[in-house]
């Protein structure tokens, strides 16, 4: 019995509720049974197709209702995405497409990329975007573009792929990932880390600045004892340039020395976690003199995070002496005010510019050596008076006592004084300090301090005329650097950021048919390729980022249009002024690629005929079979010979051979098509590969180049001759190799010789 499903018992009512409507009518109207019977079939038979048409329409509905839910669901998606058929018109399309476009849906569903492209150039990379993956290709990469509402660079991701519609149709389904944001960060983060670069080097500077501000020696060394960084005070005590010391340790600059073990020893307990100061002394290692340092070490980290150790010796054998010195006046004469009053005043001599004690009055109390030397005076001539020569105005004396009284009511005086020596009338540059404070008594006193600053502001003036020289010199060298380049045959140049160039060689210039003097003044013209100048901007600003330009480049040359071969090296370095520049050379190789491309040629073809050689044939052939099998299609192949060759060549010789040879391959290509694939094989041998070709096909082409060779004898110049072949032709079956499709149609070749030459066998 047959289930009665919800279909099938809705059918059955129809038919019942049909029969029982014919019944009624035919009752109410008394009509004959045979009108009735007749009644009731026509309706049965309208009911089903009624029924068949509903369905329809809900199944349409239905798909209606599917594709709005996947327009739903693109809409959903934030980036663009699209579908195309195969001719690649929008078959599809969700609202962030249609917004990034600035147009409505319905102006781009049913166009191509081609109507809707801004540029043939993006016409041609989209289709050939959408023929590779209609072959079975997918695209992923990423672009760089320019936003045609905004202007603003853009990045983003572009996705495509191919797949089968619900009709079973291929579609093409693409999209389009902005990720602007993540490539303009990480711009940002370069940016950062080169300004963090420049920051760390500043600080490295700045820091040894400080250190060599610092009068006592003072040391920085790594885990293994070495110097990294050490201070001009130092380098002085040690006699040795800063690059000598650098990197070296205490044992290298003074090997199976006591001070240096016991050095080491110190670092190896301070990187343990100790600290040491110490006081010690004895013959210093380099002058022999005795002397007293206070030693300081202690245990850091650099910017790094690698432990360092970080040392300073104070150098207090001044300090010892003078506390020798001190203690033996104290011993001798503790009560005695006046050895204090000589140590002091040993201790100003031993300074090296003019120190004064005066009084209220503005006399002498106490001068150093320094000070009588700058007078030409003896000391005791300056104590008790005022200092001054005869000669000196009214308004020096009233100047001096104003300053006094100033200082002595609390103000501090210190200013350079610019001048001419009051004795021996030389220029000279001083700075002049000026203080109070109470002596041993308690009374206010006067202390002065003159520092000569003339060899150093002398030396100052000297260094401003040596870099006006250096200026000279650069500029001097600048010309021989340019004298130097152009010698260079190649193209030379130096930009800097942005594009300006700074130096070209007559190579650089001839090739770009412009003066060495305008290219610098203006750069070059603008009317090559924007993309080109596009491409070279970008890498220009990779190289001042760190990164070296290899590449070969194959263009032609705007002026001339000729093809150009050229190796580009770019790499970055510093000008004179210490900003980054590019420097680049085009290494022009045209006429080797053009060699290499011809010696290419002569490696495939044969030398004879201009058809492919045996092994180029065999490279060519795999790559038909292979499209064969991959999309399913036809092959086939011909192996031909010429019958009875070796008799034209033993009877008209070699050279008439030859002209055979040449006749019957232009005969040849003239019956292929340009998709034909034929080669020689050797001698009076040829093959043939034919795709997309079937059995019949192959045949007919065959049969067809037979009759063309034997119904037109080849004019040689031994006269016209009477040339045939032989043809094999085989159809190649699926994963079959190469060499056995071959050795098939050599089978086939070699039984139509055997059945009598000039005819196509087919096996």
């Amino acid at each position: 019995m047959i289930p009665l499903t919800r279909k099938r018992a809705l059918v059955a009512a129809s038919y019942c509720g049909t029969a029982l409507a014919c019944a009624g009518v035919a009752h109410i109207l008394q009509w004959p049974a045979w009108l009735t019977g007749l009644l009731c079939a026509v309706l049965a038979m309208l009911v089903p197709a009624w029924r068949l048409s509903q369905e329809r329409t809900e199944a349409a509905r239905r798909q209606e209702q599917t594709q709005a839910f996947v327009q739903r669901l693109l809409d959903v998606i934030p980036e663009p995405v699209y579908i195309k058929d195969e001719q690649g018109r929008y078959t599809l399309i969700n609202e962030a497409f249609a917004h990034r476009r600035n147009q409505n849906a319905s102006t781009i569903i049913g166009r191509t990329a081609a109507e809707l492209a801004p540029d043939p150039d993006t016409v041609k990379l989209v289709s050939d975007e959408d023929a590779r993956v209609l072959a079975g290709a997918t695209v992923y990469k990423e672009d760089r573009v320019r936003n045609p509402l905004t202007d603003e660079i853009q990045y983003r991701i572009v996705t495509k792929g191919a797949c089968l519609n619900a009709e079973g149709q291929r579609v093409i389904i693409g999209a389009n990932f902005d990720i602007t944001g993540m490539r303009v960060a990480e711009l940002q983060v370069q940016a950062a880390l080169k300004h963090q670069t420049a920051v760390a080097e500043h600080t490295h500077t700045f820091i040894q600045h400080i250190l060599d501000v610092i009068p006592y020696p003072m040391y920085v060394r790594d885990a293994q004892s070495r110097y990294q960084i050490v201070n001009a005070a130092f380098v002085q005590e040690r006699a040795l340039p800063r690059e000598e010391v650098i990197g070296l340790s205490p044992m290298d600059l003074a090997p199976d020395t006591p001070q240096a073990r016991r050095s080491m020893e110190e670092d190896r307990a301070i990187l343990a976690g100790s600290s040491l100061q110490k006081e010690e002394g004895g013959q210093h290692p380099a002058t022999g003199e005795l002397y007293f340092q206070r030693v300081i070490k202690g245990r850091c980290t650099d910017s790094g995070g690698k432990p360092v150790i970080v040392g300073v010796n104070i150098d207090i054998t001044e300090l010892r002496s003078s506390e020798l010195k001190l203690t033996t006046a104290l011993e001798q004469q503790r009560e005695h005010h006046q050895h204090t009053l000589e140590f002091v005043q040993r201790v100003l001599d031993l300074l090296p510019y003019p120190v004064y004690v005066k009084d209220a009055q503005s006399r002498y109390l106490m001068v150093n050596e320094a000070m009588a030397r700058d007078h030409f005076m003896r000391r005791e001539q300056l104590i008790d008076h005022m200092g001054l020569t005869e000669s000196a105005s009214p308004d020096l004396v009233r100047k001096l006592f104003e300053e006094d009284g100033a200082v002595l009511a609390g103000e501090r005086i210190l200013r350079e004084d610019h001048g001419q020596h009051q004795y021996t009338g030389r220029e000279t540059f001083r700075i002049i300090s000026k203080g109070t404070c109470a002596n041993a008594l308690g009374e206010p006193v006067i202390v002065g301090a003159i520092v000569d600053l003339t060899d150093l502001r002398l030396a100052e003036r000297e260094l401003k005329s040596a870099f006006e020289r250096e200026v000279q010199l650069r500029e001097r060298t600048q010309e021989f650097l340019q004298r130097l380049i152009d010698v260079i045959p190649d193209p030379f140049y130096v930009k800097k950021a942005g594009g300006l160039y700074l130096m070209v060689n007559d190579a650089f210039a001839n090739y770009h048919g412009v003066s060495k003097q305008q290219i610098v003044a203006t750069g070059l013209p603008t009317n090559n390729r924007p993309a080109t100048r596009m491409q070279s901007s970008q890498e220009d600003q990779e190289v001042l980022a760190g990164r070296e330009v290899f590449k070969e480049e194959h263009t032609s040359r705007e002026t001339t249009g000729e093809e150009v071969f050229r190796i580009v090296c770019k790499r970055r370095s510093v000008y004179f002024d210490g900003q980054p520049v590019v420097v680049g050379i085009d290494h022009h190789i045209t006429q080797w690629r053009v060699a290499e491309r011809e010696l290419q040629r002569l490696a495939q073809e044969d030398a004879l005929t201009g058809l492919s050689n045996r092994r180029h044939f065999h490279t060519e052939a795999a790559h038909a079979i292979a499209r064969a099998k991959r999309y399913s299609e036809a092959l086939s192949l011909l192996m031909l010979d010429l019958d009875h060759f070796k008799q034209v060549n033993d009877s008209w010789g070699h050279q008439v051979g030859d002209e055979v040879l040449v006749e019957t391959v232009r005969r040849i290509r003239k019956s292929l098509r340009n998709t034909d694939i034929p080669a020689r094989w050797g001698g009076e041998e040829f093959i043939v590969m034919l795709p997309h070709t079937a059995t019949r096909e192959a045949m007919q082409v065959a049969e067809r180049l037979r009759q063309h060779l034997a119904e037109t004898p080849i004019i040689t110049s031994a006269g016209g001759l009477a040339v045939t072949v032989s043809v094999g032709a085989v159809q190649w079956l699926r994963d079959e190799p190469l060499a056995h499709l071959v050795s098939r149609a050599d089978a086939a070749l070699y039984r139509a010789k055997e059945e009598g030459r000039n005819q196509v066998v087919m096996l």
